[in-house]
């Protein structure tokens, strides 16, 4: 029949495509995915080390302890604390974990950003930007955490935080050193002042009997009725020389509370200088503080100083240098081109403008410009050291 197909007896119909009863097996679902970070414990090449020193203070360790149920002994040192959670954390253990919950916490923000860049090229910008930030310690800890870090880049962060641990130490040597120096300066004033402190007071002593001398003297010399036979009492000592003695005691009392006044002054500075040394002074082994601070300083490290009085300009260099800042001079156009006053203005950090000695234009351009860049513009009634001096402690106060 027309249309009919015949039935083979070992296969399908003729005619009608064959149909593939075979099973094809389903493709096994992807197993889920292995954590892209790693714990602490797990991180291999000995990291834990520059991770604890890095990224943790000494204060966040005891902190740590604290939660985690251990206590330093009484009198340990900070390396001997810093070994301690080094050997911990490089096993699963109850301070190991306490410490990867309190790094995730900390530096979440950092970690998100580090597991969102995937290509090599993203984690290294990534990395520049935090480093050259001064955010050293989360971008650390999410670096050496994450597994999908190419090892080159590793061994590249590695070997950037090993050299700041060394550049962060000779720093801290070297600002002890000079901190050691200001306290002996320090300690050499407080004594000159206190032995001035009671030379002058011997001074007021000395004036104070001289005054009481020649009133009494006054007294037992006032115009009296001479008795017959009576003599006339005479002063012991001439007036002209009781008025020199006491002329003396008073220029001594003068000159002693002017070096009083001095001292102060230099002792006020020294302590200023020593509180800047040692606010500067980062802890030798780069913790959370020291890498989440960028440099910072409180003083205006660079002052230009327009105009002034050219045989001046090194005594004002060496009273800036004596207050931890850097001189620039340029003479308001006498020499210099006016145009030269812009780039200094952008390298520096304070202008100062003495307007009794300097041309009206480079003092407007030197103002205007200091509107642009947002600095500091101060003009000055005299180009003398004084009140140069008064302008730096101005700059120093503005800025604390």
């Amino acid at each position: 029949m027309r249309g009919r197909t015949t039935r083979s007896a070992e296969g399908p119909r003729i005619g009608r495509p064959a149909i593939d009863l075979r099973v094809v097996p389903l493709e096994p679902e992807p197993q889920a995915r292995a954590s892209s970070r790693h714990k602490i414990w797990e991180i291999q090449g000995g990291l834990q080390c520059s991770i604890i020193g890095t990224c943790l203070s000494h204060e966040d360790l005891v902190a740590i302890g604290r939660k985690a149920g251990v206590r330093p002994r009484e009198g340990a040192r900070a390396y001997e604390v810093h070994s301690y959670f080094v050997q911990q954390v490089g096993k699963d253990s109850k301070v190991a974990r306490t410490v990867q919950k309190v790094l995730d916490q900390r530096h979440a923000g950092i970690i998100r950003r580090v597991q969102g860049a995937r290509d090599e090229a993203c984690l290294t910008r990534l990395w520049e930007e935090e480093f050259d930030g001064g955010r050293v310690a989360g971008a650390y800890w999410a670096f050496m955490s994450a597994a999908h870090v190419p090892s080159a880049l590793g061994t590249r962060i590695f070997g950037d935080v090993h050299m700041l641990s060394h550049v962060l130490g000779r720093v801290t040597h070297q600002n002890a050193s000079r901190a050691s120096e200001l306290q002996a300066r320090l300690d050499d004033l407080e004594a000159k002042l206190l032995r001035q402190a009671e030379r002058h007071r011997q001074v007021v002593i000395e004036r104070d009997a001289v005054r009481a001398q020649l009133s009494e003297t006054a007294r037992s010399s006032a115009p009296s009725v001479a008795l017959p036979g009576s003599r006339e009492r005479r002063p012991d000592q001439p007036p002209a020389r009781r008025e020199r003695a006491l002329t003396v005691a008073r220029e001594r009392a003068r000159a002693a509370e002017r070096m009083i006044v001095d001292l102060q002054r230099q002792l006020e500075r020294l302590r200023w200088q020593q509180r800047m040394r040692a606010a500067s002074i980062m802890p030798a082994c780069p913790g959370a503080e020291v890498c989440d601070e960028t440099v910072r300083t409180s003083i205006a490290r660079r002052i230009l100083y327009i105009g002034g009085r050219s045989g001046a300009i090194e005594n004002l260099r060496r009273v800036a240098s004596r207050m931890g800042a850097e001189l620039v001079h340029h003479d308001g156009g006498e020499e210099h081109a006016l145009v030269r006053i812009d780039g200094m203005i952008e390298g520096c950090d304070a202008v100062v403008c003495p307007i009794d000695c300097v041309s009206h234009s480079a003092c407007l351009r030197a103002k205007v410009l200091c509107r642009k860049f947002a600095k500091p513009f101060l003009p000055l009634r005299s180009a003398g050291a004084t009140s140069f001096e008064r302008a730096v402690m101005s700059l120093t106060a503005r800025a604390g």
